[in-house]
């Protein structure tokens, strides 16, 4: 696999995060194992290092030097990152050329990848409007789009999903489109096809911090070099996404044999209609952790319930999760959320430090996580 991508710099404050790989390392270490031979072409601003960095990655490759290095710093991994340097103050530099039967390209900050190959997979890394694969002289025989919604409707300018990618399949002459949606899976088009669904698959836990990166490189592997159709490279994709989340710092391995096969050992996950978040708010941090979990879990597409920021009437509510913070969590709370477990609401607890994790222990059937990212997704998930 030819890889096209950033090498950056990631920084996170909790947890601990602290790596150089950005979009194109982190999918070429992904890949390390499932492809060898597999080569990354990148920029980077100390070209005497790169033999270290091209080592720890496991894979070959060559760079075109940049006059900055670029960080992204996250406060927890579903947290906005901060960009440094800013985009406005980033020097774009000149394409890098890649050639090769199977090729992945993501979107640069500070430059662009012109790729030549039989088979391409494109994900631009953007967040609204991105130049067509095509547009800068890049050839493919076969294009796959990774987007994700957002990118697909601001590309398209139509709301519809299904609209949107009949209307990109044909002006970005694709192959097929493959649209992340978060815990709801993805989406996959096909010219002349009916769209067809994968679910994301449960993991242990999550980090958040590049599961699109993987998803891509792990869908590029199995449609353009092993030769899976879309539907069936995007399942054992998601499926490398969760393996990915349980233990990040490590290279993807096979699945069960014939890589899409259904015996592997993923469940897939669904997502409840409406979490019920519990916690306390007397302090800053309480105040800030609740806000903040009841933003991200709206964001992924879920209807959110919080008693403390919110008069509402808990009887005329009907929850499918039950999202405790812990951390001083009152008597009464523990009382509402026990018996909803008792009439079948399935609970996850938030319980950073030994204190908060005492609290729960008279709760029954309740899982628990110190993780804020794991805490929300398992929410998210039935």
């Amino acid at each position: 696999m030819h890889i096209a991508g950033g090498l950056y710099r990631e920084l996170c404050l909790h947890p601990h995060w602290d790596a150089l790989l950005g979009s194109g390392g982190r999918a070429a270490r992904a890949l390390s194992r499932l492809s060898p031979g597999t080569t990354i072409s990148c920029y980077f601003e100390r070209p005497e290092d790169f033999d270290t960095v091209l080592s720890a990655l496991g894979v070959s490759g060559s760079c075109a030097v940049r006059p900055d290095p670029i960080a992204f710093a996250y406060f927890h991994p579903l947290s906005r990152p901060h960009l440094q340097p800013s985009r406005s103050e980033l020097r774009k530099m000149p394409a890098l050329k890649v050639e090769g039967r199977a090729a992945l390209r993501f979107g640069f900050l500070e430059g662009d990848a012109i790729v030549n190959s039989e088979m391409a997979v494109y994900d631009p890394q953007t967040t609204g409007q991105f130049p067509p694969f095509f547009s800068n002289g890049s050839t493919a025989k076969q294009l796959a789009l990774v987007l994700n919604e957002q990118e697909l409707l601001s590309v398209a300018r139509i709301d519809d999903v299904e609209t949107a990618a009949a209307t990109v399949l044909e002006s970005h002459r694709a192959s097929c489109i493959v649209v992340k949606r978060g815990i709801k899976g993805v989406a996959v088009f096909e010219p002349g096809y009916a769209s067809r669904f994968v679910p994301a698959f449960r993991s242990r836990q999550v980090f958040k911090i590049g599961t699109g990166d993987i998803f891509s490189a792990a869908f590029a592997y199995y449609w353009a070099e092993v030769g899976h159709d879309p539907f069936n490279a995007s399942r054992s994709a998601s499926k490398q996404v969760a393996r990915y989340c349980d233990n990040p710092l490590m290279p993807l391995t096979p699945l069960a044999p014939g890589a899409y096969d259904v015996r592997d050992e993923r469940q897939p996950v669904c997502e409840p209609r409406t979490v019920l978040l519990l916690g306390a708010i007397e302090t800053l941090g309480q105040r800030y952790s609740i806000e903040e979990a009841g933003y991200i879990l709206a964001d992924l597409g879920l209807t959110v319930v919080c008693p403390a920021l919110e008069n509402v009437e808990l009887s005329n509510v009907k929850v499918s999760t039950v999202l405790l913070l812990a951390d001083g969590i009152d008597a009464e709370m523990l009382s509402v959320a026990q018996r909803l477990v008792d009439k079948g609401v399935r609970c996850v607890a938030l319980a950073e430090i030994p204190q908060s994790l005492g609290q729960l222990r008279f709760l029954t059937n309740c899982e628990t996580t110190d993780d804020f990212s794991t805490a929300l997704y398992l929410a998210g998930w039935k």
